[in-house]
């Protein structure tokens, strides 16, 4: 019998793509297994081109990771205050990777020119985002939030399907999505209560 103590928390667990049944080929299969499950600013994957149909890896300077790493600087006095510097520490890492593999003209939501090249889903937001959210919690520049699971809402609650990252407020336990599907590439992410995204949260401007 395994111990409950034995359980890997989620910062202990390796990030993998969201899995479509549509996706189940054997070049996705080989995408997959490339996939950086334990990411570093040096080395880490990301999704792309709609559904994590491909899987690119990036890797930032030392200088670039100082850009984001002085985002936290100086350490929040709450989790309020972290929530904001989390914010702008996503949209500058989207344009940074944006700049390296051609995502730097995703568009809002899944508005597309023509082209799914460089174009991000709700599905590779989500994964994206939790790469980039353990880049920062694996870098010790989170105080008050720790990251947590992706999860989604969908036809079960009568809603189109959506996925998102999340992360959870230390001090209150309350868990947070972390959606930057709403915004095109750059653009800080929402940051919403998860039961009030649960519930079909969509943005003022939409």
């Amino acid at each position: 019998m395994i111990s409950a103590c034995s359980v890997k928390s989620y910062s202990e667990q390796a990030i993998t793509p969201i899995r479509l049944a549509s996706n189940l080929h054997e070049t996705w299969d080989q995408a997959l297994h490339n996939f950086i499950g334990f990411p570093t600013p040096t080395a880490f994957s990301v999704c792309h081109d709609m559904s994590c149909h491909t899987i690119s890896d990036a890797s930032l300077s030392n200088t670039q990771w100082h850009d984001v790493s002085r985002l936290f600087t100086p350490t929040a006095e709450n989790a309020t205050v972290e929530r904001q510097q989390i914010q702008h520490a996503i949209a500058l890492l989207e344009t940074l990777v944006g700049e390296q593999l051609g995502t730097h003209a995703d568009n809002a939501k899944n508005r597309l020119d023509g082209s799914r090249n460089g174009q991000l889903d709700c599905i590779d937001e989500a994964t994206n985002t939790s790469v980039y959210l353990r880049l920062l919690e694996s870098e010790n520049l989170l105080t008050w939030h720790k990251t947590a699971p992706r999860t989604s809402r969908g036809p079960l609650s009568g809603q189109a399907p959506h996925n998102t990252a999340t992360i959870i407020d230390i001090t209150t336990d309350e868990r947070y999505a972390v959606d930057a599907w709403f915004k095109a590439n750059g653009k800080p992410p929402a940051i919403v209560v998860l039961t009030d995204w649960y519930q079909g949260w969509r943005p003022d401007d939409n």
